[in-house]
């Protein structure tokens, strides 16, 4: 199905309804409105351009570069959302995000999808876009919930080493929290998933000439893939990441400290 020209642009008039409402009930949204649409719109040109240029070439390289972008900026992003420090975490984030795509994403090219066109742009790059935008908000939850626990229950993990617990032990509580934290909203908003992204990835593989039963299969191996990702990925940056902003005494750097707060 190819959309033309005109058609585009009776699609984009469909935002004259919502303008039209906020301007009649004299909401302060206009602006804001078509700001955020002028600037996802400017968004999706860049990535258009991009992708088209990746699908075009069809070469395994520019296929990896390009998956390599999605997942530094995912990155990035995350520890943007969890309002800490960019410099001191973005290695171990960017070590946590890049594990589990590339574990689970992998997995899933090279062993449930046959492994055939593992690295085929149409195959390579929804996955790890699917995987890297789920991480996202995992890591940013739980990279927030673990610091905020180090600084607000400093007396905790002190109460536990003076009873005979090892370092790992003591740190152990705030990683179990902030992968239980991390984890909750994402088993809690499967069915959102199922009902709001789904149809959307499933009715693209029906596009693209897949089954329907093809298309559920892999629209539930990706929500696995996704959850497991999450799961792998918090677990290697919260371990890393604690040896770039705790002390010798396992205490918050003093400038980490501030920006945490």
């Amino acid at each position: 199905m190819d959309i033309t020209f005109m058609q585009c642009i009776l699609g984009l008039l469909l935002l004259l309804v919502p303008c039209y409402v906020f301007y009649v009930f004299n909401i302060p949204l206009l602006t804001k409105t078509l700001r955020s649409f002028l600037k996802m719109a400017g968004s999706l040109l860049v990535l258009g351009v991009l992708l088209y240029e990746v699908v075009a070439l069809d070469k395994p390289f520019f296929s990896l570069l390009f998956s390599l972008l999605i997942i530094v900026w995912g990155a990035a992003l995350s520890i943007v959302r969890a309002k800490l420090p960019l410099r001191q975490l973005f290695l171990p984030v960017l070590a946590g995000t890049f594990a589990g795509v590339l574990v689970v994403g992998m997995y899933v090219l090279l062993l449930v999808m046959g492994g055939a066109n593992a690295f085929e742009p149409h195959y390579m790059i929804p996955v790890v876009a699917m995987l890297t935008g789920h991480l996202i908000h995992a890591n940013s939850k739980a990279l927030h919930v673990y610091y905020m626990g180090l600084r607000h229950h400093g007396q905790l993990y002190h109460y536990l080493l003076a009873n005979g617990a090892t370092h790992s032990h003591a740190l152990g509580y705030l990683l179990r929290r902030a992968i239980q934290q991390s984890a909750l909203p994402s088993l809690s908003g499967m069915g959102w998933i199922v009902m709001g992204v789904s149809p959307l990835v499933m009715w693209g593989m029906l596009l693209g000439g897949a089954s329907v039963l093809t298309a559920v299969a892999c629209q539930l191996v990706l929500l696995i893939a996704m959850f497991t990702a999450a799961v792998l990925s918090i677990v290697v940056v919260v371990t890393i990441s604690h040896r770039y902003l705790l002390d010798d005494y396992a205490q918050l750097k003093r400038a980490d400290r501030q920006k945490a707060s």
